[in-house]
């Protein structure tokens, strides 16, 4: 009995550590995006870096989130999963324009 005792309360303090960690991971992926949106913003920027920028950040996010969807698994965090995708398909649709843009200013160039 008392087995079954300690066993649910080891239980119980696993969960609240996964938790725990969780909620930091979740707050130090924030804190590194607003960095890199720091560190790609300081100085001069010209127009077509501002939009290479913009890919580096949905790059960068799905990165992160990628990070924190195969680290944490389980129905409590099954939203980080489908921000995962989400932002996955952000950066596929952000890439295919542009390089769609790239090849609009390459056709123009005469």
């Amino acid at each position: 009995m008392q087995d079954q005792i300690s066993e649910k309360d080891n239980d119980q303090k696993s969960a609240s550590i996964k938790e725990k960690n969780s909620n930091l991971t979740v707050g130090l992926i924030f804190i590194n995006l607003i960095l890199l949106l720091i560190f790609l913003n300081w100085g001069y920027v010209s127009e077509n870096q501002y939009y290479f920028n913009i890919i580096l950040m949905i790059g960068a996010l799905s990165f992160l989130l990628g990070g924190y969807a195969l680290s944490y698994r389980g129905k409590g965090y099954r939203a980080g999963g489908w921000l995962f995708v989400a932002s996955l398909v952000l950066a596929a649709a952000a890439i295919g324009l542009y390089l769609y843009a790239a090849g609009m200013a390459a056709a123009f160039q005469h």
